[in-house]
């Protein structure tokens, strides 16, 4: 079900109205640019969104996932201040209800990130579990020795780290009616789903381990919300073992999709600004077809279904960058339109937009049309509307008919339709298929 909802959803961040503020040690204050601004944020809202909602239904996508949206201190929102509100510099609570509505009406869908590893260190939970040792909130964080000695994310002191084995943080977070992830699924925000941020981190340190329980419980609270509401996790590597079908609906499937794509059309140079850590080698076609193979086979099917399918995110290059070619940045988007999952594209790649690493990437979108690339603007329609028209796309089934270094051809088949598809990097011999193998009448 979710990749007829979800079949092409769009990323679209609340960059939405390109005014350009700078940073002061106050960060909600916007100051005049000098040299003591250390970075940048820009005045979008979720109301300049909602203003924008007739650009993805001409696209034909059928949802939208926004980064985070409560109160926080940094521009990313990760460090989250309290889950009571969305942010006011967004237009707080009644323009998310705002975007969700107009989206509705659109026929479009609309689901926003939650983070379960982690909160910010000015978090009124964190603030309380500070201020008291033997407060209920002090067991929600894991503390080494209180006040200031905590466990954090990846050692980053302004993001405290979550102590699931905390009931009452599962109660408040995401266990049952009056959760958090209950509360936005529910009238009037009506969120379509959450994607959990580092959840391949969550519940996990140490000994401890309780990611599974944690993913879970959050399922069930969802699924007795609405069970067609989307729990995607984040996951940047092998997910095998954390997605066996009873928590996460599915996962960022970086390392079944974005990896495989990237190494057979993809820059290594470029690919080495992918994300934190060393780049993506080079492969064929053949070896991508394998890594994909093995990614597909950990995984039920229906977590392949319901993983989101990606070229690139908010964490990423552009893919237009990280590609060799235009014409390879194309054909990677055919691709991720036609293989097995739910495809995602971030705001602006149907532009063309460029950017050779995460914060490049993350530039407001330019609503400037005399700035966008025509050429793909047309190919996202096309494949778009392409996906939407053909079942076999969005719920078939997938095997390969020949595999080379080139050039790939695959099937995608359901029980009345069948498409036979075909993505070269380079000109081939031409390939004869016989029609049994095919399964043609």
């Amino acid at each position: 079900i979710f990749p007829d909802r979800f079949a092409t959803t769009g990323q679209y961040r609340h960059h939405a109205d390109a005014t350009e503020w700078a940073w002061s040690s106050d960060w909600r204050d916007p100051v005049a640019r000098g040299p003591d601004a250390m970075t940048q944020i820009y005045g979008g809202d979720l109301d300049g969104i909602t203003r924008q909602l007739h650009h993805l239904v001409d696209l034909g996508v059928g949802g939208v996932y926004l980064t985070p949206v409560f109160p926080a201190r940094s521009n990313h929102r990760y460090d989250v201040t309290t889950f009571d509100q969305v942010d006011p510099i967004l237009g707080g609570d009644d323009a998310l209800v705002r975007l969700s509505d107009a989206a509705r009406s659109a026929g479009l869908r609309v689901m926003t990130d939650l983070t379960l590893n982690h909160t910010g260190s000015h978090h009124d939970w964190f603030l309380a579990a500070q201020g008291d040792q033997s407060s209920t909130e002090a067991d929600f964080y894991h503390f080494n020795g209180h006040p200031d000695d905590y466990e954090s994310w990846l050692g980053v002191t302004s993001l405290p780290k979550l102590d699931h084995r905390s009931t009452e943080l599962r109660r408040r977070l995401y266990d049952g009616p009056d959760s958090v992830v209950a509360r936005y699924l529910r009238a009037p925000f009506d969120m379509a789903g959450w994607r959990i941020d580092v959840a391949n981190m969550t519940g996990r340190r140490g000994l401890i381990d309780l990611n599974h329980e944690v993913a879970r419980i959050a399922r069930a609270t969802v699924d007795a919300v609405d069970p067609e509401r989307w729990l995607l996790a984040e996951h940047f590597f092998d997910a095998s073992r954390d997605a066996s079908g009873d928590g996460w609906h599915g996962v960022m499937n970086y390392a079944g999709v974005t990896r495989p794509i990237a190494s057979w059309l993809g820059s290594f140079t470029a690919l080495e600004a992918f994300m934190a850590g060393p780049g993506q080698p080079p492969r064929d076609g053949v070896q991508m077809a394998r890594t994909m193979d093995a990614v597909r086979a950990s995984l039920p099917w229906q977590v392949t279904m319901a993983s989101m399918s990606l070229l690139g995110s908010h964490d990423t290059a552009r893919w237009r960058t990280m590609a060799t070619s235009d014409d390879a940045a194309l054909l990677g988007f055919g691709l991720l339109m036609s293989l097995p999952g739910t495809p995602a594209f971030f705001y602006g790649d149907e532009i063309g937009l460029t950017g050779s690493t995460s914060e490049q990437a993350r530039r407001p979108m330019p609503w400037d049309r005399s700035e966008w690339d025509a050429r793909f603007l047309d190919w996202y329609r096309q494949l778009v509307a392409l996906r939407n028209r053909e079942a076999a796309l969005r719920t078939g089934g997938f095997r390969w008919v020949d595999v080379g270094p080139d050039a790939l051809v695959f099937l995608r088949e359901t029980a009345d339709s069948r498409l036979l598809i075909r993505a070269a990097r380079a000109s081939t011999a031409p390939l004869d298929v016989s029609t049994a193998h095919l399964g043609a009448v």
